[in-house]
């Protein structure tokens, strides 16, 4: 891509005339001074499509899920490779075949994202003049399902499929989280690193943070409130802000935690050092702390999981669905569960709760005479 990826980083001053010098110079303006790309090159479309629909977002948006629409941004181009298209062969066909090829060969969730991506490609060549058709009309998602579920075949022969919730209960988790310590094979900083793997197993379990909020934890992330009480400031999805309190026994583990490492136990908001960092082969722990990546935390989880022998799918994402749950199983509030979790709408938490109630209604059954 060339320059006009900089435009963002202009001042307000000069960002208003160098967009329309370049605009102009490259007749990209209709008679309305409305952005047109009509005649405009395959390359154009595409940079003004990352530029205005997928950059100015990203902003907020996850390195996660930054990846992710790099993923269907690919997909899409390898599909119009492989079939000799541009994007100017576009038409009825190719959005109905591709549409055909995504829903066949990717996971619900997967496919709807997927064709998300290209409906708003096909939006914005529509409102550019790039395409004289609202050729996303013809874009059919699949059904998404409600809630965190993995969908497995029962048989090869068989149509019918078996569901499996994406969490634990409350004996597994714990007995999991014992594991964690016990996957250290260093010798150098074992301590330390038996205390850091069993403090993230309490943090995902007993706080609901996202992997991506764990890791991005600081010692300066942590305040005492008024009362006394533990509490983390999150940076979560959106760059939303939010506040979560910390168990007790979880901030024992978190002090302990830090003693190992020869670091204060004393809260300083000013520290921005990770709190989880790489500890292996290193002499000096507390000197050059790398942050923990995603990798490494997916890796400490896996090995847990296969010594403690159980469901092989279980991820660190799987400790905050468990989370969440067990809150609304215990009756704290939809509202509270909500805010806690970092949900962005009441209806994602109300997924969880009706899975509970549905749980529950052997209780309401039992109350009900059936036999004389």
């Amino acid at each position: 891509m060339n320059d006009l990826t900089n435009l963002p980083e202009l001042t307000n001053e000069h960002y208003l005339t160098q967009l329309q010098n370049k605009l102009a110079n490259r007749n990209l303006l209709d008679e309305n001074r409305n952005l047109s790309l009509t005649d405009s090159s395959e390359q154009d479309f595409l940079e003004f499509f990352f530029l205005e629909k997928v950059f100015t977002i990203d902003r907020s948006l996850s390195p996660h899920t930054i990846k992710a629409y790099r993923s269907d941004a690919k997909t899409l181009l390898l599909f119009l490779t492989e079939h000799s298209l541009s994007f100017r062969d576009i038409g009825f066909p190719e959005v109905k075949a591709y549409n055909k090829f995504i829903k066949e060969k990717y996971a619900s969730k997967s496919a709807i994202r997927k064709l998300e991506f290209f409906r708003r490609l096909l939006d914005f060549g529509y409102e550019t003049q790039f395409y004289k058709s609202h050729l996303s009309t013809w874009i059919s998602k699949p059904a998404a399902k409600k809630g965190h579920y993995i969908v497995e075949e029962t048989a090869a022969e068989e149509a019918q499929t078996r569901v499996q919730v994406r969490e634990l209960n409350q004996r597994d988790a714990e007995y999991l989280i014992s594991f964690l310590p016990k996957i250290v094979k260093a010798n150098r900083n074992r301590e330390q690193l038996e205390k850091r793997n069993l403090l993230i197993g309490y943090l995902l379990y007993t706080t609901g943070l996202r992997a991506s909020e764990l890791l991005s934890l600081n010692w300066g992330s942590f305040r005492y409130n008024r009362q006394g009480y533990l509490y983390a400031d999150v940076i979560g999805k959106g760059k939303k802000h939010r506040t979560i309190p910390i168990k007790e026994e979880t901030k024992e583990l978190l002090l302990d935690y830090r003693r190992s490492l020869g670091e204060s136990v004393a809260i300083d908001p000013d520290d921005i050092s990770p709190l989880f960092f790489a500890l292996y082969n290193k002499k000096e722990p507390h000197k050059d702390k790398r942050r923990l990546t995603y990798p490494s935390l997916y890796k400490i989880v896996k090995e847990a999981v296969h010594l403690a022998g159980k469901h092989s799918k279980v991820s660190p994402h799987w400790f905050r669905h468990t989370f969440v749950t067990m809150l609304l199983e215990n009756d704290v509030p939809l509202a509270v569960v909500k805010d806690w979790a970092g949900h962005s709408d009441i209806s994602t938490t109300n997924i969880y709760l009706e899975r509970v109630n549905q749980d529950n209604t052997h209780v309401h059954l039992q109350k009900v005479n059936l036999f004389r």
